[in-house]
């Protein structure tokens, strides 16, 4: 239960008030059957007393019928604001982190559309119809009493087997609702490669192997499918198995005691409706605590990406303006493969920093570790203001620092929500940084349009530099961390963008493959990169 109420979160209240109404609406139900047994039975003794259970009858009806409408639209509504929360919930976390390989993102984006649901179908709403049919089988337990004791046993030790049935497939359930999920997300790894690469499957007549792979990967879901129903199947196949031999015995037995002047027919026919409304909790139930057993895995991983949320917890803040940015003997490498050795070098607010070096030799990565993004996992320190920016907020440094990446990237959005991205910038910084980007024709070529893959096309890769600078230069940060950041533009638009950055009022650290002699002058420092050691360079 406490597994339940805290993923519940904010919708806890609307949970108790969904499980109220289907509560009272299971009331109504078994009250019918009896009422209609009662109302039988007193026709054929006084037809008055028998037209008053009549409008009574009519009156639960009545009432049935309301809370009936009101239970399914209770239950729609909570299962909407569960799936929303949740889908928030795990974006939220996700989006904490720097960066994830394709099929990660593919796994996520299959969990968010596919496992969310089915696990607030199977868990959250099962829940309340287990408990639903639970007091289903209460209340019919208490009228069945009324009428024979016998009976009431028969029907309810035979729910209680069918009950008991899905514990006999709950870890091979969940072990196969675990398969399906991971394959799901494989095959959804390998389609979207497939559908982002189209042009190569055409220019290289690629279709037919594409085609093959594809299949291959969807008979893999089909088979994991297959030994999901198979699960459900066993369960069902044994509950049906029980219902039928219950009905059967409850015939026998209810015959037996009319004749035998220990019950009336009126009371025969309430044991029958009753038996049959338990008939279908009683296998629902089966199937739904089955269900409800399957995703518990799912949850697991819910909980996990939501318990990762530890974004800056128990780091310090940058109070101060940034002076320095130093790194100290770094070390960094992946497996066997040694990019950074021993790089040591020191940074000071409002200078001017170039690395040069040729492709390969750990000019990327060096700004990726100082931007502190992706793997962190170097020896020795990198330091801001003295402090180590292991140890300190992400949220204030970034305030401070902003990297520049080699690849721009745009968002499913405007270009104007690209490029604040929810930031509090004044309308006068926004139109300055503009046109000093030379970026009002795109910016009303493409005004109020989200930035879709066919107009992503339409955008070149200069223009889309210009953006990703337009994104740092608005915040007005104290430090620019440029990756390549003019390399897609022509040569005079390059050396003017430039020129730009670097009369900035910041700390520029400027990585580039190729210097421009022309602006030399203007570094303070200038740097060479050469087999993952940094030296300063007299050019």
């Amino acid at each position: 239960m406490k597994k339940l109420l805290n993923n519940l979160a904010k919708n806890k209240g609307y949970f108790s008030l969904t499980l109220l109404v289907g509560i009272i609406f299971s009331g109504i139900s078994v009250l019918t059957p009896t009422v209609s047994g009662d109302m039988i039975t007193a026709f054929t003794e006084d037809a008055s007393v028998g037209s008053r259970f009549l409008i009574l009858y009519l009156f639960v009806g009545l009432c049935q019928i309301v809370f009936s409408l009101l239970d399914a639209y209770m239950g729609m509504q909570f299962k909407l604001r569960q799936k929303r929360m949740m889908r928030s919930n795990v974006f939220r976390t996700f989006s904490r982190k720097d960066s994830a390989g394709r099929e990660k993102i593919s796994s996520f984006v299959s969990y968010v559309n596919n496992d969310i649901p089915t696990l607030v179908e199977q868990y959250f709403s099962g829940t309340i119809d287990i408990i639903k049919c639970v007091f289903i089988l209460v209340f019919s337990a208490i009228s069945m009493l009324s009428v024979h004791w016998a009976l009431a046993l028969i029907v309810f030790a035979v729910s209680g087997l069918i009950i008991l049935c899905p514990k006999t497939m709950r870890k091979k359930g969940g072990e196969a609702r675990s398969a399906y999920s991971e394959t799901l997300g494989k095959y959804n790894t390998s389609l979207q490669s497939f559908l982002d690469g189209l042009r190569i499957v055409k220019s290289y007549g690629y279709y037919n192997r594409a085609n093959e792979i594809q299949e291959d990967a969807n008979g893999q879901i089909a088979k994991k499918e297959r030994v999901l129903i198979r699960c459900q199947m066993n369960v069902q196949s044994m509950t049906s198995f029980l219902q039928v031999g219950k009905t059967l015995l409850i015939l026998i037995v209810g015959v037996v005691l009319i004749s035998m002047g220990q019950m009336e027919i009126g009371g025969l026919i309430t044991v029958v409706q009753l038996a049959q409304m338990i008939a279908a909790p009683a296998e629902v139930l089966a199937y739904m605590i089955h269900a409800r057993n399957e995703v518990l895995p799912i949850l697991d991983q819910y909980e996990e990406m939501t318990g990762e949320d530890v974004f800056d917890c128990g780091k310090s803040s940058l109070s101060d303006k940034v002076e320095t940015i130093a790194v100290n003997d770094v070390t960094y490498a992946v497996d066997e493969l040694q990019i950074l050795q021993g790089v040591t070098a020191t940074f000071e607010a409002g200078k001017n920093y170039l690395i040069s070096g040729e492709s390969g030799s750990g000019k990327s990565t060096l700004m990726r570790l100082i931007s502190q993004i992706g793997d962190l996992n170097y020896t020795g320190s990198i330091t801001c203001n003295g402090e180590n920016l292991r140890e300190v907020s992400a949220e204030t440094y970034y305030q401070r620092v902003c990297p520049v990446f080699q690849e721009p990237y745009l968002f499913h959005a405007t270009l104007e929500e690209n490029i604040l991205l929810g930031r509090s910038i004044t309308k006068d910084t926004y139109t300055t940084v503009i046109k000093k980007l030379n970026l009002e024709y795109l910016i009303e070529r493409y005004q109020g349009q989200e930035i879709t893959p066919e107009i992503m096309e339409q955008i070149s890769g200069g223009e889309r530099q210009r953006v990703a600078l337009a994104r740092a230069m608005v915040g007005k940060p104290e430090v620019y961390l440029l990756d390549e950041v003019t390399s897609a533009l022509d040569t005079s638009n390059s050396e003017a963008i430039e020129e730009m950055l670097l009369r900035e009022d910041a700390m520029v650290i400027h990585i580039c493959h190729k210097s421009n002699p022309k602006l030399l002058s203007m570094y303070d420092d200038k740097f060479i990169m050469r087999d993952g050691g940094l030296s300063i360079s007299y050019y």
